[in-house]
Formats: structure tokens, C-alpha cells, sequence
């Protein structure tokens, strides 16, 4: 049923686009579709692609303070946020990760499947769909961890993500994002289990341009703004770089999507980038 509901959804974009799409394709193509966006990630969130078999992506995500801080911090260049990342292909479908953020002290770990690829012709299908899992460790300090109601499972979390995207065409790429976040201790007010949906987007400028976007809507929204980012992808040849503005200072699931509190229209943006350099370890 729910695969009958997703291609109602895009079949009539779908059904205009499949010519233009064949024309990506050589004669001795198996009609899969390739690149549907150009990175790991959309802006903050992830998308459909995965790191190739044998490969060992380093990511680079850095977003500085919010352009409202004014000319003293240089709108927001003064203070910064990182995240260092390790994507590894161990096939084509099945990749792995490992994380460390500076926003919360927060460790990750990731694992990423890719259950059907897009293809037209042949055996036809419109989506790629993607399952994504990862688990988060806030870190402490060890006074901290000596105290007697200190758990570490208390400082554990975890989303899943069903990555469902279609390349509409040579220029056009949609993304559809179901997530749930499960935090094992909650604050006051705050629920264990937290679901949304997100939307990307991707339309390709040039060859080697194109303009994302994300959003993200909360279900069960507690004091949390809905994030929106927008960014541009520059590739580069060796690598991807990816210049964003977004209204969260975070750059993992359970933060980004559930604890935002910037507005846009009060001028609270994060500006920032990802950096991706791809090593061949095994060919």
C-alpha cells in the first residue's frame, strides 16, 4: 500500500520526465539512475547517496554563530561549530559512519542501506529508497560521570530515516524523509519518541552547480523551531563544496530536526559549509 501511495504521489512528474532521464543513459545501460544529489548530504540531513563500495569519505561540517550577532562577532565569523565525519563503502548499498560534533559534545555512529535503486524501463521503479540508522553519545566530563545518577544509557539517543527520493529529471531531484528520534532521558515537557517528515531538494544550475533545500516538519513539536536550509553545491573535481544557511546551529538528526531555535525571520541563520574528499582505499 505505501509503495502504491508513493508512486501516486510523483507518477505524473515522473511519467513527462522518463524521456529526459534516458537520455542521461548509454545504450548499454541497465537504466538505473545514478546522482540523484551530489553529496551524502542535502544540506544538514541525509540523502539517497552512499559512499561506493571499497571508499572512505571525510566530511567537514563547520557553521559559524547566527548573522544577527552583529559587527562586534562579524555577524556570526567570531564563534563556530564543527563536525568531523567517517563514511565508509563496505559495498555499493551498505556503508557505515563515525562522527564527533562540537555542538553538544556528541559522538555517532551510522549505518546507511539502500533498499531499491531508481531505474525506468526494464525493471521500472521511480524512488531510490534508503534506511538510515544512527546512534548518539553525549559525551562527559569524568566528575561528571562519578556522579551516582549518572547512566550512561541516560546519555544515548537514536533516529531512523527512510530516505524515499526520485530524480525527476536532468535537473530536478525530491527527497521524502519520515524520521523518528527516540532519546533515552527527555527534559520537562519533552516526549521519548519524536516524529517528522522532511522534504529536500535539488535543482542543478550548471554542470557542476546546483541550489539545495531542506526542511523539516515536527509531528509532535514541543518548543523546537521547524529547521529550514538552504545551500549550493559546488563540485570541484576532488571534492564537494557545500556553502548553507540554515536556522540550526546543529549538524546531527536528534539536534538539527528536534532543537532548533532560530527563526529566520529574526535574522537567526548559521552560516556555513561541508567539505567531502573521497580516498579509494580498495578497488
Amino acid at each position: 500500500m505505501k509503495r502504491v501511495l508513493l508512486v501516486l504521489f510523483f507518477l505524473p512528474v515522473i511519467v513527462f520526465a522518463q524521456d529526459d532521464l534516458i537520455l542521461l543513459l548509454n545504450d548499454d545501460s541497465n537504466y538505473k539512475i545514478n546522482s540523484t544529489f551530489k553529496a551524502v548530504k542535502i544540506v544538514n540531513s541525509q540523502s539517497v547517496e552512499l559512499v561506493n563500495k571499497g571508499d572512505l569519505l571525510f566530511l567537514i561540517q563547520h557553521r559559524f554563530g547566527t548573522l544577527n550577532s552583529g559587527a562586534y562577532n562579524l555577524y556570526g565569523l567570531d564563534n563556530a561549530q564543527v563536525r568531523f565525519g567517517l563514511d565508509y563503502g563496505l559495498n555499493n548499498w551498505f556503508s557505515i559512519g563515525l562522527g564527533r560534533s562540537s555542538f553538544l559534545k556528541t559522538i555517532d555512529a551510522n549505518a546507511k542501506i539502500k533498499l531499491v535503486g531508481q531505474s525506468i524501463r526494464g525493471d521500472f521503479f521511480p524512488f531510490s529508497i534508503v534506511w538510515y540508522s544512527s546512534a548518539f553519545f553525549k559525551q562527559a566530563i569524568w566528575d561528571d560521570m562519578q556522579a551516582e545518577d549518572y547512566l550512561f544509557s541516560d546519555q544515548m539517543s537514536y533516529v531512523h530515516q527512510v530516505l524515499v527520493a526520485c530524480k525527476i529529471n536532468r535537473a530536478l531531484s525530491l527527497q521524502l524523509s519520515p524520521t523518528l528520534v527516540h532519546k533515552n532521558i527527555t527534559i520537562k515537557d519533552d516526549e521519548h519518541d519524536l516524529l517528522s517528515v522532511g522534504f529536500g531538494a535539488r535543482h542543478k544550475l550548471t554542470s557542476r552547480i546546483s541550489l539545495n533545500a531542506e526542511y523539516f516538519f515536527q509531528l509532535n513539536k514541543g518548543n523546537s523551531i521547524n529547521p529550514l536550509s538552504l545551500g549550493l553545491d559546488i563540485e570541484t573535481g576532488g571534492h564537494v563544496f557545500q556553502l548553507h544557511l540554515s536556522n540550526s546551529a546543529a549538524m546531527f538528526e536528534r539536534a538539527f530536526i528536534h532543537e532548533t531555535n532560530g527563526e529566520w525571520s529574526d535574522g537567526d541563520l548559521y552560516f556555513g559549509f561541508n567539505i567531502s574528499r573521497v580516498f579509494t582505499l580498495k578497488k
